[in-house]
């Protein structure tokens, strides 16, 4: 029977079901540190909660920075698993540590376990910057027909077109990342020594890299609403609490505009259900034209749709409905020679200010949107 030491500074309401999983599998569970491995569950990864006699750790939080990853590892080999993740990547983990198997590039492995796709380009760039001792480095991720920046400094911004892409490489002012895949691009500014012993080691991760980029792009569709190509209701399941967790860490707000279009039954009766349609997406196109990229539109279901402003307090966000509501009036919508009219309704709220979680935010604004239909539509209501 294998043995795991276990260490617990900070609580975890999972961490009963860990624990029992841990025997299941075979493993004796020593309680406080010692030499050999150590199961350490903590909210966050950090470096004070090493202990001194630790061989090495295998990180189980709820949350976890890049920077913060790669300070623990720094200090003690490990893995870094989130609480959120399924057990059995634990299971796996606790493998490889006890053999010693961490891959060529062990620390960088350890770390995708954790990371997202652009936590995981932000721990490329840095481990690049590490070795080539550039001055500035830039990250650009292929979508449909051009290459878009995703972590890195000291290169514009734009959007690089595939065929300006190809020749960047050609003439030796950018690398391409995975090339098989021709996944994104990556350009160094003030680079030190031969190519291949810093950009060389991602090969190894490659696979990973390609399976991360490949993910995000289904998830992406997936989250698509057919008609308006907004993102849909299953996109804001996944991302509202995200938004509003943020929000409480950095103490900042995030508020939801929700939107209903008037009259929508008596638009589709008067000049047919390809009108609706058409009412449906320019309110999403509008909506988009007028947020800035931070900001999220989400059709929630029929004639109804989400805004999300984060950093934004209710009267932000009143003051984006209103303008919101003055375009889509000032619309220039036709179906056979006929104008069509578009009203919406919104109603607002925000966190803290009216709500202290995810579901208390949308139930407070869907509220405060029923109150502005009461009150006579076109109009917005922020709530009380």
């Amino acid at each position: 029977m294998s043995q795991v030491f276990w260490l617990e500074p900070q609580a975890s309401e999972h961490s009963l079901l860990l624990r029992h999983v841990l025997r299941e599998w075979g493993f004796q569970i020593q309680e406080g540190s010692g030499e050999g491995t150590l199961v350490l569950v903590a909210d966050r990864p950090s470096a004070s909660f090493i202990p001194f006699n630790a061989t090495e750790i295998l990180w189980w939080v709820k949350e976890g920075s890049p920077e913060e990853v790669s300070e623990v590892l720094s200090h003690c080999p490990g893995w870094v698993i989130r609480q959120n993740t399924p057990l059995e990547a634990v299971k796996s983990a606790l493998e490889h540590l006890q053999s010693r198997d961490l891959g060529s590039e062990g620390w960088l492995r350890q770390m995708l376990h954790l990371a997202t796709l652009d936590e995981l380009l932000r721990l490329v760039l840095v481990r690049v910057l590490q070795l080539s001792k550039a001055k500035h480095a830039a990250l650009w991720i292929r979508q449909e027909d051009a290459f878009f920046q995703r972590c890195g400094d000291g290169f514009p911004e734009a959007p690089v077109p595939l065929s300006e892409a190809a020749s960047l490489v050609r003439t030796g002012d950018a690398s391409l990342l995975c090339p098989g895949s021709q996944m994104g691009i990556l350009r160094l500014r003030g680079a030190v020594g031969d190519p291949e012993h810093y950009l060389g080691w991602i090969r190894d991760v490659e696979d990973l890299l390609v399976n991360a980029w490949n993910l995000e792009t289904s998830q992406a569709l997936s989250f698509k609403d057919d008609l308006t190509v907004a993102q849909n209701r299953r996109c804001l399941d996944v991302e509202l609490p995200r938004y509003v967790r943020e929000a409480a860490v950095h103490g900042g707000a995030v508020s939801m505009l929700f939107l209903d279009v008037d009259n929508l039954k008596a638009l589709n009766s008067q000049f047919g259900h390809p009108a609706g349609s058409l009412v449906l997406t320019t309110v999403a196109q509008i909506a988009k034209q007028i947020i800035r990229n931070q900001d999220r539109v989400y059709r929630y279901g029929g004639d109804e749709f989400c805004i999300l402003i984060p950093g934004t307090a209710a009267i932000g966000a009143a003051k984006l409905g209103e303008r919101l509501i003055q375009q889509l009036q000032e619309a220039q919508v036709f179906v056979a020679d006929q104008r069509v009219p578009i009203s919406i309704s919104i109603g607002i709220s925000a966190y803290p200010a009216h709500a202290d979680g995810a579901e208390h935010l949308i139930e407070r604004a869907d509220r405060a949107l029923f109150q502005a239909k009461r009150e006579g539509k076109g109009r917005v209501v922020v709530a009380s």
